[in-house]
């Protein structure tokens, strides 16, 4: 399958690592060969938003909220954790994603 193909489907999160992106889904992760930008582009219309500059969240995951002092994680189904830049944390939080 190609990497905009294995993106079809269920995404909870994406999650930059070096070169890849990694695709987490209810299913499990993959690692895909592609740019951040360009994963984020083939979801075109799924609620979500880039949360940081090294995760994209769908809207849907979010479970809760977590605060440790400025810092700000939202958790996601499947045990999972993303930061929220400082940057980003006021236009979630004004779009009632917590």
């Amino acid at each position: 399958a190609t990497p905009e193909e294995k993106l079809k489907g269920d995404v909870l999160a994406l999650q930059m690592e070096d070169h890849y992106v990694r695709a987490h889904t209810p299913l499990g992760s993959e690692l895909i060969l592609m740019r951040m930008r360009d994963a984020v582009a083939e979801l075109d219309g799924m609620a979500g938003a880039q949360v940081h500059r090294s995760w994209w969240v769908a809207r849907a995951a979010v479970t809760g909220v977590t605060r440790d002092g400025r810092n700000i994680r939202l958790r996601l189904t499947g045990d999972l954790e993303a930061p929220v830049s400082r940057a980003n944390a006021p236009v979630l939080e004004a779009a009632g994603w917590w």
